[in-house]
């Protein structure tokens, strides 16, 4: 369901309201008689896409065997991951850092690197975050948000509806003041944006090697909203 939102500002009055006309140079457009007033559409719309992040932090004393204990480990998790269809997998930078100790002496090294996982279908992800789990990847985060397509297509009906509200309110606003009619002097058409849930994860490693099972997760919904603003001109 769409709602609309309507809020006007009067600007200058009109004559016969106490007016005092602006004054203004020779050719410049005049600014009197004109109202602002915005409105705005937004619809509640399920999340269709899910991102979680899910890695290794490892530490060792040897830079080589901290190295090859975090590629054998991602190798194998990708070799996993690859096999779910309809998953989008990346990688984020190997890196590391030093561990200090007393006499600021570097005592060990530790590595991290994650595996970034996205896609539409959501069981399919919780069920291969379980399974990464269990090799000994830690699940850092699950996003859920609206898919681009779904986005692009319910924020035209917005748009559209937004378009018609910002109509009616100038017809009404129109005959309100006794006025035949309005030209549109400014507008502008913008993307209210929208905030989708987050599911941070901070549990230890342990724990989650232990877990075969993913997360139970739910998508939720987003705020879709489309605002329209602008300024007319009573004639």
């Amino acid at each position: 369901m769409i709602r609309v939102y309507r809020k006007a500002v009067l600007l200058a009055l009109l004559p016969g309201f106490l007016c005092i006309p602006l004054l203004h140079a020779e050719g410049l457009p005049h600014t009197y008689n004109q109202i602002s007033f915005n409105v705005f559409t937004e619809r509640e719309v399920s999340n269709d896409w899910t991102t979680a992040v899910i890695g290794t932090t490892i530490a060792d004393t040897d830079t080589a065997t901290l190295a090859a204990k975090v590629n054998k480990l991602m190798n194998e998790s990708l070799a996993v991951a690859r096999k779910v269809p309809g998953v989008l997998i990346s990688t984020s930078a190997y890196s590391t850092f030093p561990e200090y100790g007393a006499a600021n002496q570097i005592l060990r090294w530790r590595a991290t690197q994650d595996l970034t996982l996205q896609g539409r279908d959501t069981a399919a992800i919780s069920s291969l975050l379980g399974t990464l789990q269990a090799g000994g990847l830690v699940l850092r985060m699950i996003s859920f948000s609206v898919s681009r397509e779904t986005r692009a297509r319910l924020e035209d009906e917005l748009m559209a509806a937004a378009i018609t509200a910002f109509r009616s309110r100038a017809a009404l606003i129109t005959k309100s003041f006794g006025k035949n009619s309005y030209v549109i002097a400014a507008i502008n058409i913008g993307d209210g944006g929208y905030q989708p849930p987050l599911m941070p994860y901070a549990r230890s490693s342990s724990m989650m090697v232990d877990e075969a099972v993913g997360p139970e997760v739910e998508g939720g919904q987003s705020t879709l909203r489309i605002d329209v603003s602008g300024t007319i001109e009573l004639q």
